[in-house]
């Protein structure tokens, strides 16, 4: 029997759990989502505050063969608003797409499928991301190469940015300290907050969260948190206030258990330094993701 390329159905959601955490796993060591999150992604992304309320339709699609899911994409449709933004306003998303490495072909035809249903949508464009609701699983890391092929072989352009996924270990970033500086934690926009303040004058603060214990199969993924926010108040003081913020976070994270720390740079937003930083002080480069792929209908 032929690959199929059909709506999912509830009796699909162990199947695509498992086609999903087959990724997911590619870029984060011991992490993997729930049934329940995968689904609920289906429904709505209460987390993301930003896009999420624009979305006014919603659809996944996925690729069966011989009764085992070898592929599946979600993708969304933005209602036409003024208060939705320009770049979304009546535009559909191809919000992630994830395909077996063994069933490439099958995964050709399930995005022709997934653009044709958007195009149906009449779309001012049609936006392609990876978003899957785990740390670092955005846009198309270079530890899925086979999505990549998928992608430009169906004529998405792009990308329009890089970023790097870096992660170290909580005990390696501790030590460092400002003399006379001391640390002081707050309720923060993104998880905790703490504030590096010396007697001159503030010096940067950074914001660290947890990872929902909800999206974890495995008690390992309940280890890993990312940074939210890192600020130095004199730019040029980077290099000294970087390795002091980390290890506060760090520190305060390890009282929780939690002894794996992400962090994310991009050229257009950190200075070459801040990369430079994360290096020294024992970042690894876990994945480089492409974000910003599009295809005019």
């Amino acid at each position: 029997m032929p690959p199929v390329v059909r709506e999912f159905r509830r009796s699909d959601r162990d199947q695509l759990t498992a086609l999903v955490n087959l990724h997911v796993a590619s870029v984060l060591p011991g992490v993997a989502l729930s049934t329940n999150v995968v689904l609920s992604q289906l429904e709505r992304e209460p987390g993301e505050l930003v896009i999420d309320p624009w979305v006014v339709q919603r659809c996944c699609l996925v690729a069966v063969d011989d009764d085992a899911i070898v592929g599946a994409t979600l993708l969304l449709r933005f209602g036409d608003g003024p208060e939705i933004a320009d770049g979304y306003r009546a535009a559909a998303e191809i919000r992630w797409l994830v395909v077996a490495p063994s069933s490439t072909s099958t995964g050709t035809e399930l995005l022709a499928a997934a653009v044709e249903r958007a195009r149906a949508w009449q779309p001012t464009v049609i936006h392609l991301d990876g978003f899957l609701p785990a740390p670092g699983c955005y846009g198309i890391p270079d530890s899925w190469p086979h999505i990549r092929t998928l992608v430009t072989s169906a004529g998405f352009v792009g990308p329009t940015r890089t970023e790097a996924v870096l992660a170290a270990r909580c005990e390696d970033l501790l030590g460092h300290r400002i003399e006379g500086a001391q640390v002081r934690r707050t309720v923060g926009a993104l998880g905790a907050r703490l504030d590096l303040v010396h007697p001159d004058g503030p010096l940067g603060y950074i914001e660290v969260g947890e990872i929902d214990q909800s999206l974890a199969r495995s008690s390992a993924a309940a280890t890993w948190t990312d940074v939210g926010n890192l600020f130095a108040t004199a730019p040029d003081q980077l290099e000294v206030v970087m390795p002091a913020l980390l290890s506060a976070a760090a520190e305060w994270l390890m009282l929780g258990g939690i002894d794996r720390l992400i962090d994310y740079h991009a050229e257009d937003v950190h200075p070459p330094e801040y990369l430079a930083v994360l290096h020294k002080l024992g970042f690894r480069v876990l994945s480089t993701n492409e974000r910003g792929w599009t295809l005019r209908p």
